[in-house]
């Protein structure tokens, strides 16, 4: 097999759990670009973090990585991006890379189409897969709904919402009622955001009602792997809503066929991530949105006998090609202490199926277990779960949690 070196846009806890991956897959270290040393892959025994402060800049981000080809020698270097701003970023500029690189990711076309809601949806109702009830608009002004209150709402380019940040922003809102939207509305334009909104239709149920699917798409169009996860719990912090905080890994033919049906309208290559969720009105999963990269929960499927890192390797180093792998396994995934999980978790099956999950000692995070215990790491981790201690409780709740 020929050498390779995995080098990861993003300096998060996604690509931590990425170099992890090829890690224990294939003992590899992997080298972090982002624009600043973020704490998940610092002091790593298997990261090495190259960071710049104007990475995000085109100009900039060819200079580094083509100045930076000459260090990987032999190896292959795979360009894996790990967060959405570097899947775009990757996708409009790879033709640019030094030829020696393999930029795992789509064409910008493909990544406008999907990564837009608003696109995405129409994308949905083309190939007939189940999503929201959706209105796009471009303006503050409150439109006519064709469905009741409480409504979602969500920008259509949540890279570029991200940059203009007001009071109580929110990654997503759920809104009572016309005067609540309105509000909202005119909160979100005058921050300086410019492009659309979707209003959607709010599925009924809480965390227990989503899905979240991992797979990784081959270069030839193939699909090598779908890998569906159980929510049980979701992060309560304003800007951190919708980010998973426990996930039971499981398979769902049925999932499974409609994903791939998507995907056949679309010349995919690379990783993606897709968040959707059971409308118990009409027994459907619905579908909510597809990021073009893995997610920062996505180690549950490593953890559960599915290494990511192998699918890109045996692609396009080693040129395999076979039958899609439609995961079924069970492991629980933490992504805050479990203590969290047990307390704040809403009661029913998921839970309970987390619960025995935990009592079987199957279960497993991202940032510990790998033996990466640099003490400068393992002291910024210990205070990243106190951080999520004192943010239940602050945004979820008033109750303590106990030990």
């Amino acid at each position: 097999m020929k050498q390779f070196v995995p080098v990861l846009l993003g300096t998060e806890i996604g690509a931590y759990g990425m170099a992890r991956a090829f890690w224990e897959a294939y003992q590899v270290k992997s080298y972090a670009y982002g624009t600043f040393p973020l704490t998940p892959t610092a002091y790593s025994k298997f990261i090495e973090q190259r960071c710049d402060e104007n990475y995000l800049d085109p100009k900039r981000f060819i200079e580094v990585l083509n100045r930076d080809a000459d260090s990987f020698g032999d190896a292959v270097p795979l360009v894996i991006p790990c967060g959405d701003d570097y899947s775009v970023l990757l996708s409009e500029h790879k033709a640019e890379l030094d030829g020696r690189y393999v930029a795992v990711c789509s064409g910008p076309g493909v990544l406008t189409e999907l990564e837009n809601k608003a696109r995405f949806y129409a994308l949905c109702e083309r190939t007939g897969v189940a999503y929201p009830k959706t209105v796009r608009i471009d303006s503050p002004q409150v439109p006519e709904l064709p469905f009741p209150y409480p409504v979602a709402v969500k920008p259509t380019n949540a890279a570029l919402y991200r940059e203009h940040p007001f009071e109580g922003q929110k990654k997503a809102f759920i809104i009572e009622d016309e005067a609540m939207l309105e509000e909202t509305l005119k909160r979100i334009y005058a921050s300086g955001y410019d492009e659309g909104l979707v209003i959607q239709d709010f599925i009924p149920g809480g965390d227990d009602n989503m899905r979240v699917l991992n797979g990784y798409v081959r270069s030839d169009g193939s699909i090598a792997l779908l890998s569906l996860g159980h929510p049980v719990l979701e992060d309560c912090a304003p800007m951190r809503i919708g980010n998973y905080a426990a996930i039971v890994s499981y398979g769902d033919e049925k999932v499974y066929e409609m994903v791939e049906r998507l995907l056949e309208h679309v010349k995919y290559f690379g990783y993606f991530n897709i968040d959707m969720k059971y409308d118990i009105r009409d027994n459907s999963f619905k579908l909510l949105d597809f990021n073009p990269r893995q997610g920062r929960s996505s180690f549950f499927t490593t953890l559960s006998g599915h290494n990511l890192a192998r699918p890109v390797v045996e692609d396009v180093i080693e040129g395999n090609r076979g039958a899609c792998v439609h995961a079924f396994d069970e492991m629980l995934w933490v992504g805050v202490p479990k203590d969290i999980v047990r307390r704040y978790a809403q009661e029913g099956p998921a839970k309970a199926q987390a619960l025995r999950l935990m009592k079987q000692g199957r279960v497993g995070t991202t940032i510990f277990g790998a033996h990466d215990n640099h003490p400068k790491r393992l002291w910024n981790m210990a205070k990243l779960w106190v951080h999520y201690r004192v943010d239940f409780r602050k945004y979820f709740g008033h109750r303590d949690l106990e030990g």
